[in-house]
């Protein structure tokens, strides 16, 4: 990987920090074995295109993951984000040919605390508006979250927790 940039203030600084986290994660699905899979998106967050930072596979489960890096105490998908993760969720329909069955990706928010882990938040497909992932101060592998209904225990991707 390049050098990364020194200022912490900067633009490249920060695109680096992104882009290293979007890359570690797609390293640990293709590790994964069989399975899993996954695939960045260049170009992810630039233009009105709806398309995420990341389509993986999670033990036969279809992903579309967007993935925020952070080293402060919060992180926020703004709701123009949100809206975009679940469009590309709702349209990217893939049909099995065996059945006839319809498979939509779920809407992965992938939060990555610098120094601290990784937090994984399935976004419900009905959601409006932004999202705010806090990292709890007294617990700090505690995830609290603007979200009412999250899901955060059951998946394969989430039981590994890329430690």
């Amino acid at each position: 990987m390049p050098k990364r940039p020194s200022s912490p203030t900067s633009t490249k600084y920060r695109a680096r920090v992104g882009y290293e986290g979007e890359y570690y994660l797609v390293q640990r699905f293709i590790t994964a074995g069989e399975g899993f899979y996954a695939v960045r998106t260049p170009g992810s967050g630039s233009g009105k295109m709806a398309k995420p930072d990341i389509v993986a596979v999670d033990n036969g489960e279809l992903l579309a993951i967007e993935v925020k890096s952070s080293r402060k105490k919060y992180v926020m998908l703004n709701s123009e984000q949100v809206g975009r993760l679940l469009e590309f969720s709702k349209r990217f329909v893939v049909k099995c040919p065996s059945c006839g069955g319809e498979i939509k990706p779920k809407p992965v928010l992938a939060v990555r605390f610098l120094n601290k882990g990784w937090r994984f938040i399935e976004i419900p497909r009905d959601w409006e508006g932004s999202i705010v992932v806090k990292l709890d101060e007294a617990s700090p592998r505690r995830l609290q979250s603007s979200l009412s209904q999250v899901e955060v225990g059951s998946s394969s991707l989430k039981k590994r927790a890329l430690r």
